[in-house]
């Protein structure tokens, strides 16, 4: 009598047992779906920059305004890679003419300006140099914030008085991304890149490096 008793209840709580593993295996795949979507969270596609810049081309050092655009081309857990291209633009100064004479057979007509019409110095926007490269981001954190790390390699070009000149230069660049949605984020960064010596026309200008800090946005459209 005394087995029965004992066999029965080992029955009893084998079956409670098993019973209730079940809802804890369903809230284990439920905490895990959960953290795969947090994972996931504001990821993006798609990228642009915008921000100041340094550079120093042939001694000389510039400052001027970067423009990027990214696209993901394919994602790894917390790494990911990027095919990228920028063009970088600088403001130089145009010396406004005061004095102008124009020569018409024996008449000579004299234009003075006013002297508020060019008080103030005028720029004119132009092109410093254009690159194009891949990276490998790793990011340190899954989370709606995520500091990240970035390196690779840029092909870049400027144009110089010959024509253009043209190099590699090894990137890295660390920033730090926030998710606003699941497809949108914004972020900012900062970029290191290196001038290796001058594989198109290398008796001309050479590139030292390129700086930037940048502030970007990304986003994932819905296809």
């Amino acid at each position: 009598m005394f087995r029965i008793i004992c066999v029965s209840v080992l029955f009893v709580a084998s079956s409670a047992f098993s019973q209730t593993s079940y809802p804890m295996a369903d809230d284990q795949i439920r905490s895990e779906m959960s953290s795969s979507d947090r994972s996931s969270y504001g990821r993006s596609e798609f990228g642009i920059t915008t921000g100041v810049a340094g550079f120093e081309i042939d001694n000389v050092s510039r400052q001027g305004y970067d423009i990027d655009i990214r696209a993901l081309v394919s994602k790894v857990s917390r790494i990911r890679f990027e095919v990228n291209a920028g063009v970088v633009l600088y403001n130089s100064a145009a010396t406004p003419s005061e004095f102008s004479a124009v020569n018409q057979g024996y008449f000579v007509q004299s234009n003075l300006y006013a002297g508020s019409q060019f008080s103030q110095p005028r720029f004119d926007l132009n092109f410093a140099l254009a690159y194009v490269g891949s990276e490998a981001l790793f990011y340190f954190s899954d989370g709606k914030v995520r500091p990240y790390v970035a390196a690779g390699i840029q092909a870049i070009t400027w144009r110089i008085d010959q024509g253009f000149a043209a190099t590699l230069a090894p990137s890295a660049r660390g920033g730090i991304e926030v998710g606003v949605s699941r497809s949108f984020s914004g972020f900012a960064e900062a970029r290191y890149m290196y001038g290796f010596p001058n594989l198109l026309n290398q008796y001309s200008t050479s590139l030292k490096y390129v700086t930037s800090v940048a502030f970007g946005v990304s986003f994932a459209p819905q296809l």
